[in-house]
């Protein structure tokens, strides 16, 4: 006798254990979690847990929007996951510095000022000299910086297991190493998934698998092009690296946590389901650390990851109805941002599975654009 779920998830990265926790927060039960390795194994692994406002920052940007909307939220996600679940996952408020090493960039990042000015006043040019006076380890041959004062961090690692303990804790049923293979369908439903051991009957279904998300929609009749990411990350040991803000240099980053972890990240490279990182990818981050703050030269060497991300053939997110479907959903796409979006992607796909109208426009990011 085939099993019954009101709702199964697949996919339990960072998204789909978001989703769950949310479901069981309102109250559902009978909610899934089908995950093919190990929860968070895929792509959160290799992510520094940076929360800044992507894209260009701009308030028409879909985007940017859609990442303030969710780094809004982190607040209160972060105090109610530490209530149900006892987990800290240490959000802190660090701001981040738009490093300029040459003229070029300097002159482009003087350039978005007015944009992100209108999101937040704070944002300024710090010159050669104040750029000194406040972050002193930075290597002075860098030109200025673009101060945000707005990014924030969290353990990345944490928040995936806090969403995971609390869909548990409230009911949801995660399961690793469980493979789904296909789906029954009748007419625009899907009726069941199919693992390779068992066949579930699902009321809804909501793909959420990350960089397997678009051959799992291609098994449903949806060709969409998603595929992997693969972002490489290097983690130093330095308790003596006096770094208080994110520093970036286009899409290098460094962050130093609270335990003198320095996490430098982060590679993006099209790639095909090789989650193992490369020497090639590994040299750049520790030239990049090195050049941007000289002191870490003596730092240790911990480790290298590496994981795939879920990245659409435009950039954003693929969020919505599955077309042709009534109750199979898609939450994917979200490239480096899936730490950022998981809070408003949670909120927005269990109003979705209520019938509620979602509280941003979802036509950016819309499955069907593709088919268009």
């Amino acid at each position: 006798m085939a099993e019954r779920a009101s709702v199964v998830i697949v996919g339990g990265g960072i998204t789909g254990c978001a989703i769950a926790a949310e479901l069981v927060r309102r109250g559902w039960r009978g909610v899934r979690v089908l995950e093919r390795s190990t929860v968070g194994g895929q792509a959160s692994i290799a992510y520094a847990g940076l929360l800044g406002v992507p894209g260009s920052g701009a308030t028409n940007d879909p985007l940017s929007e859609f990442g303030a909307a969710s780094l809004a939220r982190f607040p209160a996600v972060a105090a109610d996951l530490r209530e149900r679940t006892g987990i800290d996952v240490e959000l802190r408020h660090t701001g981040a510095l738009l490093l300029a090493f040459t003229a070029d960039e300097e002159a482009a990042l003087r350039a978005a000022l007015p944009i992100l000015r209108a999101r937040d006043a704070a944002c300024c040019w710090l010159d050669q000299h104040e750029l000194r006076q406040l972050e002193p380890a930075v290597s002075p041959l860098f030109r200025g910086a673009l101060l945000l004062p707005f990014e924030h961090q969290v353990l990345s690692p944490r928040l995936v297991e806090a969403f995971a303990r609390a869909a548990a804790l409230g009911g949801a049923r995660i399961e690793e190493g469980v493979e789904v293979t296909g789906f029954d369908r009748d007419g625009d439903r899907v009726v069941a998934v199919r693992t390779r051991t068992d066949r579930i009957e699902a009321e809804q279904v909501v793909v959420a698998a990350g960089a397997w998300s678009g051959a799992l929609a291609a098994e449903l009749g949806v060709p969409l092009p998603l595929g992997p990411l693969r972002g490489q990350l290097v983690l130093l040991h330095a308790w003596d690296a006096r770094v208080r803000h994110t520093l970036y240099r286009g899409e290098l980053y460094l962050a130093v946590k609270a335990d003198g972890t320095v996490a430098v990240g982060s590679t993006e490279e099209l790639a095909v389901y090789d989650r193992r990182p490369t020497l090639e990818g590994v040299r750049q981050l520790v030239t990049f650390a090195h050049e941007t703050v000289p002191a870490l030269g003596r730092s240790v060497f911990r480790e290298a990851l590496a994981g795939l991300r879920p990245w659409s053939a435009d950039g954003l997110p693929v969020l919505g109805r599955l077309p042709g479907y009534e109750n199979a959903w898609i939450a994917s796409g979200h490239a480096r941002h899936g730490i950022l979006l998981s809070p408003i992607t949670a909120e927005i796909v269990a109003d979705l599975l209520e019938g509620k109208a979602p509280v941003l426009d979802l036509a950016p990011f819309d499955p069907a654009r593709f088919a268009r």
